[in-house]
């Protein structure tokens, strides 16, 4: 196991801190669990984005597909 030293602000120690007392357990298990999960994640979003961008340079949007779009776009903020 290799130790890894970070910095984390106090507002954010605190709120962990909070949430540690609550599940009753320690502060090493909860930033080593949430990192896994979010290693995993980001690895999935990536997959995802690899599979959109060759299923899109496979079969890339016409012209008249974005044409489309750009027609029917509603902005709410204008």
């Amino acid at each position: 196991m290799q130790i890894v030293e970070i910095q984390i602000d106090e507002e954010t120690l605190s709120e962990v801190d909070e949430a540690i007392k609550v599940l009753g357990e320690n502060r090493e298990d909860v930033f080593r669990q949430t990192f896994l999960d979010l290693a995993k994640r980001k690895k999935r979003e990536a997959e995802i984005a690899r599979q959109y961008a060759e299923a899109y340079g496979k079969h890339p949007q016409t012209a008249e597909e974005i044409e489309e779009w750009e027609e029917v776009q509603y902005w709410e903020n204008e």
